[in-house]
């Protein structure tokens, strides 16, 4: 698979000749470095990103027609992070993030800019401090999807703020627009979640959800009247909880050892 690796400024890479990208460094703890990443060609690619105390803003530019399937891997502290997607005609992005966060503010835009362009995006997020995240969907174009799902478990000092925001304006009929936010809060910090639809056409489907608590009684019953320890049980909801939407085995590993590591 494709790859880009970066530690704090420095960038390594293994890339076939689908993927092709450019780096602006900063050179101050002022200046915002960046990562330009064109994706030629239907492909998959691994992006780690590991920064403390750096703002970074990323861009994701795949061509027209382009099938996109990028896993993220992402540990940050005390930084600023932006993504922002350009998604062209007939072109589709799915996006798999998974953090382990300590500070962080982060904003994601995406622009859907021709018929038929989607992005597809899953955020699994272990918060163990402050952490804000903004969201902005942008549909430009007519018969555009975007499909957002945001599962986050709080722990230790962790508080999030996640506000997501779809816009769909007059005249861009035929758009999908879905937003599923949850937060699992295991700490003894308020997070907060803000959906946001701004729509003016009627003929789109567009729908939110929020969910911010901890699991109910009646699923740690069930597994512990299975004689299951109750820290199993919760254990095996959170896993289930960070894993869902993810089918690649890498990932599924990284995230099982990050429950296993976090809740022993």
């Amino acid at each position: 698979m494709n790859r880009i690796t970066v530690v704090d400024d420095q960038v390594e890479s293994k890339i076939s000749s689908k993927i092709s990208f450019q780096v602006n460094p900063s050179h101050s703890e002022f200046e915002i470095a960046e990562l330009t990443i064109q994706i030629e060609k239907s492909c998959s690619l691994e992006l780690f990103f590991t920064s403390q105390a750096k703002k970074w803003k990323i861009f994701i530019e795949p061509k027209e027609g382009v099938k996109a399937s990028i896993f993220c891997y992402q540990n940050l502290e005390n930084g600023k992070i932006q993504y922002s997607f350009q998604i062209p005609k007939n072109s589709t992005v799915q996006f798999y993030k998974f953090q382990e966060i300590a500070s962080t503010r982060e904003m994601v835009d995406a622009h859907l800019m021709g018929e038929g362009a989607s992005i597809y995006y899953y955020l699994k997020d272990i918060s163990k401090e402050k952490e804000s995240l903004d969201y902005y969907i942008y549909h430009d174009a007519p018969k555009t999807v975007s499909d957002i799902h945001n599962n986050i478990v709080t722990t230790k000092k962790g508080k999030v703020t996640l506000q997501v925001s779809t816009f769909i304006p007059k005249a861009m009929s035929g758009c999908i627009a879905n937003q599923n936010n949850r937060i699992i809060n295991l700490s003894d910090k308020k997070s907060e979640i803000r959906p946001n639809l701004y729509i003016e056409e009627y003929d789109v489907s567009a729908s939110h959800s929020a969910f911010i608590g901890r699991f109910k009684e009646e699923e740690l019953f069930y597994l512990m009247s299975r004689g299951i320890p109750e820290l199993e049980a919760s254990r095996l909801l959170l896993k289930g909880f960070l894993l869902s939407d993810i089918s690649d085995k890498k990932m599924r590993k990284k995230i099982e050892q990050s429950t296993k590591n976090e809740w022993r």
